[in-house]
């Protein structure tokens, strides 16, 4: 392995040029972050958005046509006296409906807190301060795109599924589709789906009776999409070469639960990777695949606890009264972020947060490409004539500025900044399928059956 030689700045100036010639090396990190360790940037179709064409947009959903399949045929007659080749009796079949609806463009700034360009000049290890910036910026780069898709997707599905289980883990009836909700954000100027709390249509004394995801809750989800559309396969073959139901789960441990009751309960259901590694990388990274599914693990996946202070103060409120059509009644779950920020000896740092092993519910994605596009702001030279602004970047590539304000006469501070403007446009939330369950936490150890010896 090659030896990394130190580098060390002689001024402000080399420090401001290490990170702007840096962007050619960085950038393809941006790309690679984000192709390889996302969910969803990698299975999202992305495009352009539209120039000149304000901050939103219209598209159509087009209805389904159909003939009526209960009509009887017509015998066809060609005797000496009688013959009704020529004659046309068709079926009248009706023109397809279409549906609008709008879509916005959303806009994220990020941007670091000032630090002291001068004060690298004295620092030990310079460049690896900065090279540990540059890549702090790609994977928060990633992370952003990656949850702007992943809300995006849960919040504006179609079919929102939660299973219920009895005393005997059996369910008779139709599970419920519309079995919770997620709201979008309501402040001032604010949108975009709110992950912090999700809605369940279950009085939230009921709440522990919510399932942990099974075949059988994806097998309605499968049904479902082959009455919406005969072709939805496609998407899947296309990518994995195999025609799978392509679905997120939260961890390894969801996949090996259901993997575990699928062999228990309908013991000839063979689960296998079924994929060379290069091909699992090549292919959405399948890691199980159980029957007419494809499992693939989400890293950073939406769990939740319950909302324990607002589900008590839900039940206090007076003439309190479960509805389930009325959603102001429905119990609450909060988010388990997956890394938390703790205090160091200079400054603060995120870590992981154990809470989020241990969460109670999880939400689980059938993934199907036609369902979602994502529009990005082209990144290019604004301006007409003599009226020119510098390019800006709007996919969430960090720049570093040191600006020379008034504040910064002598230019020695210095920050990175980034602005993100997306739009996701929600096609077809009929082929769109999430799954709000229980997750596994429970672990297997075996004890040994030996005595411990009695050594002296």
């Amino acid at each position: 392995m090659p030896t990394i030689q130190p580098v060390y700045f002689q001024s402000c100036e080399d420090v401001d040029r290490f990170f702007r010639e840096g962007r050619e090396a960085f950038n393809p990190i941006y790309v690679q972050k984000m192709a390889t360790m996302s969910s969803y940037f990698s299975r999202i179709p992305k495009q352009s958005w539209i120039l000149n064409s304000g901050t939103s947009a219209r598209g159509f959903r087009l209805g389904r046509q159909f003939y009526d399949p209960t009509k009887p045929w017509h015998k066809i007659i060609s005797d000496r006296c009688e013959q009704n080749s020529c004659d046309s009796q068709p079926e009248i079949i009706q023109r397809a409906g279409t549906q609008s609806y709008t879509y916005h463009l959303l806009r994220k700034e990020l941007e670091t807190t000032w630090f002291c360009v001068e004060d690298l000049l004295r620092r030990l290890m310079p460049a690896e301060e900065v090279m540990a910036m540059e890549s702090a910026n790609a994977l928060i780069t990633k992370h952003v795109h990656e949850e702007f898709c992943r809300a995006s997707y849960v919040g504006s599905s179609g079919h929102k599924w939660i299973g219920i289980a009895d005393a005997d883990s059996q369910f008779c009836g139709l599970p419920d589709d519309e079995g919770w909700s997620m709201k979008r954000f309501t402040g001032e100027n604010e949108d975009g789906y709110d992950t912090r709390y999700v809605y369940v249509k279950i009085n939230p004394i009921e709440l522990a009776t919510i399932a942990m995801l099974s075949i059988d809750l994806l097998d309605e989800a499968l049904i479902d999409l082959n009455d919406e559309d005969d072709a939805y396969r496609l998407d899947v073959q296309d990518a994995m070469g195999m025609p799978m139901l392509d679905i997120l789960v939260p961890d390894a441990r969801t996949g090996r639960s259901l993997w575990y009751r699928a062999k228990e309960d309908m013991g000839n259901w063979d689960s296998e990777a079924g994929f060379t590694d290069r091909q699992t990388m090549a292919r959405l990274g399948i890691n199980r695949v159980i029957g007419d599914h494809a499992f693939s693990y989400d890293r950073d996946a939406l769990k939740y606890n319950a909302d324990v202070a607002y589900n008590t103060a839900l039940l206090a409120s007076n003439a309190y009264a479960f509805d389930p059509a009325n959603e102001a009644s429905w119990p609450r779950l909060v988010r388990v972020p997956r890394y938390i920020k703790r205090t160091v000896e200079i400054g603060c740092e995120y870590v992981p947060n154990r809470d989020y092993r241990n969460a109670d519910f999880g939400i689980s994605v059938a993934f199907v490409e036609k369902g979602m596009v994502e529009h990005e702001m082209p990144s290019a030279q604004k301006g007409y004539g003599n009226v020119q602004m510098e390019g800006q970047d709007y996919a969430g590539n960090f720049d570093f500025r040191r600006p020379d304000w008034e504040c910064n006469r002598k230019r020695k501070m210095g920050f990175f900044e980034a602005e993100f403007q997306l739009s996701a446009e929600t096609k077809d939330p009929t082929i769109m399928h999430t799954f709000l369950h229980r997750l596994d936490k429970t672990k297997n150890f075996k004890g040994a059956c030996c005595d411990l010896n009695s050594y002296v």
